[in-house]
């Protein structure tokens, strides 16, 4: 056996039992989601309206017309009392209709502030309808170089009245109970962060790219959840994230990572995560799952890509070793890989490797599917195993180079 494939081995090995700890975290989170539903089903009383917390759903957009309103409808239509729940949507300089469109909707939103706070007329649009919605304007993101989305949503949050933030994204739709299962899970003062699930809404004509990227993009939300029951929080989606607004104001919302465009979701989880003495929870509830659209175009992908990527330098250190055991790993094995063609003997150490990135994926993914009910995006794995760690190691590479588009803004990091 050669010096290299022992280092296939090791690297495969710890691979297989990275995942095992975050399948084990994942698993931590499921009971401990379903142990808060359990106390209510089980016998105790389910809290009163007026004891839940009061939220603000914050929404940022940029050039949204097409998806804003069913978003923003998606969001009226929730199951939180009215009186607790306000909705900010941040117009950020949009160059097309989303404002008007938001504007409808506020035409038929009711003008009841929420509980302890008096609204000025002005703010309000009064008549019959189902939520509470305001619109901020922030035109002064265009003199900005970067992390436009981040000014918006602190500006949303300086408008803010609730207890707890929401945030999700502009292409996004909710299901009724999002709110109420994200808020439940800051059950104590010292719960200051929420990570909920986020998976792709596919259609019956979507072909093997959009199939391969929901897998890809679920695989990426179990490990992130997997790392927060874990201990070691590393990835969150700001499509389904939720935080204490006192602890986002206490810690200066993003400064310290406002120099990064992306970042609005994990950067502030890890902010949090490794610079507080606060807990970080994910929201493990199949009936949380906010719903989003798989990119459409190889070029949109490839910029989506090396944008979440370019967060990976500015992690700390702790996560950055764990990812360069996992990218040694998939060096190691896109090498083996082609080198195999030429010289044979590598052939059963490549499969052997194969079968421990199989082995640790799995490990997440299954228990992940089966709780969201997502089993047929198995049906794609056994090419996502063939090109995941390439693509994995392309994106690294290609994100650490800075340069991507990002509604209709061409950003260097």
């Amino acid at each position: 056996m050669t010096l290299w494939t022992l280092a296939l081995m090791a690297l495969g090995l710890g691979y297989v039992a990275r995942m095992a700890v975050w399948a084990s975290g994942f698993g931590r989170e499921a009971r401990r989601t379903d142990a808060l539903a359990g106390a209510v089903s089980g016998g105790l009383a389910a809290p009163a309206d007026q004891a839940l917390p009061s939220v603000t759903i914050v929404v940022p957009a940029r050039n949204e017309q097409d998806t804003i309103g069913p978003c923003v409808d998606s969001i009226l239509a929730t199951d939180y009392p009215r009186e607790r729940l306000e909705i900010i949507v941040v117009d950020d300089d949009s160059q097309d209709r989303t404002a008007e469109v938001v504007r409808q909707r506020m035409a038929s939103a009711p003008a009841r502030a929420m509980a302890g706070h008096e609204l000025p007329e002005a703010d309000w649009d009064e008549s019959e309808g189902a939520g509470r919605l305001r619109l901020v304007r922030i035109p002064e993101n265009r003199r900005r170089d970067r992390a436009h989305k981040k000014r918006a949503i602190e500006k949303a949050v300086a408008h803010a009245r609730g207890e707890v933030i929401l945030t999700t994204d502009a292409d996004c739709v909710v299901p009724p109970g999002w709110p109420r299962a994200m808020a439940a899970q800051f059950e104590g003062p010292e719960v200051a962060f929420v990570s909920g699930p986020v998976r792709y809404r596919l259609a019956d004509g979507d072909g093997l790219f959009a199939r391969l990227q929901a897998l890809d993009f679920f695989g990426l939300m179990a490990c992130g959840a997997g790392g927060i029951g874990s201990g070691q929080p590393n990835l969150a989606n700001g499509a389904n994230v939720g935080y204490r607004l006192e602890t986002f104001s206490a810690l200066g919302g993003f400064s310290g990572i406002d120099h990064v465009t992306s970042g609005d979701d994990e950067l502030l989880m890890q902010k949090i995560a490794y610079g507080t003495p606060l807990d970080v929870r994910f929201c493990a509830d199949p009936g949380a799952v906010v719903l989003t659209e798989p990119v459409r175009t190889l070029r949109a992908f490839v910029h989506q890509r090396k944008r979440w990527a370019s967060k990976g330098a500015h992690y700390p250190r702790r996560l950055q070793r764990m990812l360069l055991g996992v990218g040694g790993f998939f060096v190691a094995l896109v090498a083996t890989a082609v080198a195999a063609p030429f010289v044979p003997a590598l052939w059963p150490w490549l499969l052997a490797a194969l079968g421990l990135k199989a082995a640790g994926d799995l490990l997440v993914l299954v228990p992940a599917v089966r709780r969201f009910r997502q089993l047929g995006l198995l049906a794609v794995y056994p090419l996502h195993l063939v090109l995941h760690a390439p693509h994995s190691l392309v994106v690294a590479a290609l994100g650490s180079m800075g340069g991507f588009e990002w509604k209709d803004r061409r950003l260097d990091q």
